[in-house]
Parts: C-alpha cells; sequence; structure tokens
C-alpha cells in the first residue's frame, strides 16, 4: 500500500508560517511608524508649552535655542517617520503577496483534496 503524500499538507505549512511572519514584520513596522508619530506629537506639544511660557526673561534667553532644537529635532523625526512608512508600505505588499499565495495554496489543495 502507498504510503499517503503529506508534500501538500507541509507546503501549506511552510506557506502558513510565510505568511504569519511577514505579518510580523508588517506589525513591528506599523508600531515603530506609530512610536515614531508619537514622538513627534510629544516634541510638538513641548514647543507648544513653551511658547505658551509667561515668563518673558526665560522666553528671551531660551526661544531661540528652543526653535532651533524643536527644528532639528523635528527635521531627524519627519525623516524616520518617512523611512518608516515607505518601510511599511513595502511590508505591507509583501504582506499582500504572501497572504495571496497561501490563500492560492490552499484553494489548490482544496481542490486535489475533493477529486
Amino acid at each position: 500500500m502507498a504510503e499517503r503524500d503529506d508534500r501538500p499538507e507541509r507546503l501549506m505549512q511552510i506557506g502558513s508560517i510565510l505568511k504569519d511572519a511577514a505579518l510580523g514584520r508588517l506589525r513591528m513596522a506599523a508600531q515603530d511608524r506609530r512610536r515614531i508619530e508619537a514622538a513627534i506629537e510629544t516634541l510638538d506639544d513641548e514647543a507648544r508649552r513653551a511658547a505658551a511660557d509667561d515668563d518673558i526673561a526665560v522666553r528671551a534667553v531660551m526661544d531661540g535655542s528652543r526653535m532651533l532644537r524643536h527644528q532639528q529635532r523635528r527635521t531627524a523625526l519627519n525623516a524616520q517617520l518617512a523611512r518608516a512608512r515607505a518601510q511599511e508600505a513595502i511590508l505591507m505588499k509583501e504582506a499582500a503577496r504572501t497572504f495571496g499565495r497561501d490563500e492560492a495554496l490552499r484553494g489548490l489543495f482544496d481542490r486535489t483534496r475533493r477529486r
């Protein structure tokens, strides 16, 4: 008696593992993007609070350095955010492709199992 061919099942398992890995990478990229967006929001909140400071002497001494620091930090965070969004878009396409492959494999396996 011939042994049952388990290759299709193993292929489906591999497809599922690859899909889970791609979704995990996408999840990490989304978390990274959200972390950078939160850092930008925090930085902007600090700048708004500093601008609302009523102490004229402190503002006269600190305003220029605060603004420069804010602009430099904001520029760096904007660059990080652009990279994070680009990476997330790439990983989203990869996850969609991997998901499609997994679904195609499942469809093929279901059809061959019905025969």
